[in-house]
């Protein structure tokens, strides 16, 4: 498993891949650090890295790289629909619940979203919150994201990209 970071200014990202694909990222949270048998690999994670840095630079609004979530079949069906969800707009739980083809499965869903191991890239920050559910980060990180993807915003800095 390799990784490598950004810093951008909802904070740093990690990011860990493996040869089929981006496995995780982690918005991180004092005191995070890698997995001791992650090995630092900016050349190998560059295509991550790289789409990432212009996503937060506002230049990019879709991710070409492959994924490899895992998880349950379940989940992996929630994730892959939550891709589908275009730039700038959000669904509701009911909505992708429809989507997959299971439309008293909405609560599920959340559950599914709620566990995303690759929030942005599989972007359940355009799911409409409701009351119960929770993100891995918090609402701040959710309306700036919301504020980049309409054009008011840019989270990464060129003097940050350059590394």
């Amino acid at each position: 498993m390799y990784f490598d970071y950004l810093d951008t200014d909802i904070g740093r990202i990690f990011l860990l891949a493996d040869s089929q694909g981006l496995r995780q990222l982690t918005i991180c949270s004092p005191g995070f650090s890698p997995d001791k048998r992650w090995e630092h690999e900016p050349t190998k994670m560059q295509p991550y890295t790289h789409e990432l840095t212009e996503y937060f630079e506002g230049k990019r609004k879709k991710f070409t790289f492959s994924i490899a979530p895992q998880g349950t079949d379940f989940q992996i069906k929630v994730w892959q629909a939550l891709r589908h969800i275009p730039f700038n707009h959000q669904q509701t739980y009911q909505q992708i619940a429809q989507r997959i083809g299971l439309p008293h499965a909405a609560s599920a869903v959340g559950m599914a979203r709620n566990v995303n191991p690759i929030p942005i890239v599989i972007p359940c920050h355009r799911v409409e919150k409701n009351i119960s559910s929770r993100y891995h980060f918090g609402d701040d990180v959710i309306q700036q994201l919301h504020a980049l993807e309409t054009g008011q915003l840019a989270l990464i800095s060129a003097h940050k990209s350059q590394r």
